[in-house]
Formats: structure tokens, sequence, C-alpha cells
């Protein structure tokens, strides 16, 4: 991992030393972009993992990668070094609140761009950035009632009035569902700006120039492709 992360730093410092600064910042929120929605394909997986497990086992407890598992573990002990973070699952539901943070941070990335860029609008990658904000909204009051209550609870554990197997089929069906709902618009806003890329590029207009006697529709192109 740190040799791939590395390979990856120095391909980047290369890249963004010979570009425009436009150019720089635009790569970056593309960049920030992609990453976060190959994050979250992988994000989803694990979660359609985790229902597969519960589905064969659901008296068990819920199963994590051990990447997942790891990372968990690490929150927990630093939060542990805090008295008042110091809860049995607060690794878990920290992990959790950072990885959907980091989608949404993608998902913002992505818009920032389009928006510079003066694209239009991907519909689904607004409905993808409406359901991502209740996501992490769901992960902060399930944090914020671990620590003032001691207890995660949240429209995913029926704000406690459901306990034992019921909740952990609640919990596992609730956040794969929202995870995958995300996930499938992200993927089908991805698809649909590579197809106007496509159609972008395969008009057959004049672009050679900028002169002022162009239509609007074809100064808008011209400066879109730029």
């Amino acid at each position: 991992m740190a040799l791939a992360l590395g390979a990856a730093a120095a391909t980047f410092l290369i890249v963004w030393r010979h570009a425009s600064e436009r150019t720089r910042f635009l790569g970056l929120l593309r960049a920030i972009a992609a990453g976060g929605l190959v994050f979250q394909v992988i994000h989803v997986l694990e979660h359609l993992l985790q229902f597969g497990f519960w589905a064969a086992r659901p008296e068990e407890r819920p199963w994590l990668s051990s990447w997942a598992g790891g990372t968990a573990d690490a929150l927990a002990y630093f939060c542990g070094l805090v008295d008042a973070l110091d809860q049995p699952s607060v690794g878990v539901e920290m992990l959790h609140l950072t990885g959907n943070l980091v989608f949404l941070g993608a998902l913002a990335a992505w818009q920032m761009h389009s928006r510079l860029s003066r694209r239009p609008s991907i519909r689904s990658l607004d409905r993808a950035e409406l359901v991502q904000r209740i996501h992490v909204l769901e992960h902060v009051v399930l944090v914020t009632t671990l620590l003032t209550l001691g207890r995660p609870d949240g429209l995913s554990t029926a704000f406690g009035l459901v306990e034992g197997q019921t909740l952990v089929a609640l919990r596992v069906c609730f956040h794969f569902g929202i995870n995958a709902l995300a996930t499938t618009f992200a993927v089908h806003a991805a698809l649909d700006e590579r197809r106007w890329h496509q159609r972008l590029s395969g008009s057959q207009i004049d672009l050679s120039g900028t002169r002022d006697d162009l239509p609007d529709l074809e100064r808008l192109v011209t400066r879109l492709r730029q």
C-alpha cells in the first residue's frame, strides 16, 4: 500500500507541476471525484458481502472485512485516548461516518467540477448527493447519540425501539440499501457524463476559432471544450 500510494503521489505531483493553474484545480476536483466513486463502489461491495453474511448467519455478529475491522480498531484506540469518546462501539461508528463523509466530499468535488466546466447539471448526480447527505446525517446522529446516551440511536436503529436480532437486521439492511441507492445514482451520473462527452466530441461544429459572429450555442460549446 505504501508503494502504491507513493507512486500515485509522485505521478500526481509531476502532472500538477506541468499543468496550468485552472487545469490543476479542475484535475484535482476530477481526481477527488473519481477516487471517491471508486472508494464508494468498494464500500457498497463490502456492505453487500455483509448483507450476504447476515442472510446466511443472522444469529452471528455482523461481518467486517479485515481492512474495515482494523481501521475501526485504530479509530477506537485513538478515540479511547479521550474519556468523552471512550465508548464500546465508537470505532465502528466513526469508521462509517468517516467513510460516508469521504463519498459526500467526492460528490461535492464532482458538482464543483461540473459547474466550473459549465457542463449541464446531471440529475442523477444531484440525487446521489441528496441521498448521501441523508446518509451522513444519519451517521452524525448515530455518533452523537452514542457519545451522549451511550448507544447509537437513529433511523437505522428505529430510535431504540427494537433490539436483538431485529436491530441487527434493520441496521444491516438499511445501510446496505442506502449505500446501494447512492452508488447507483453516482454510477449512472458517471455514465451520463461519459455520454455527454462522447456527443460533444462527435459534434461537427467548427471550433477552430472564437469569432464574435459565432452563434451563442457554438460559442458555448467552444468554451465547454476548452
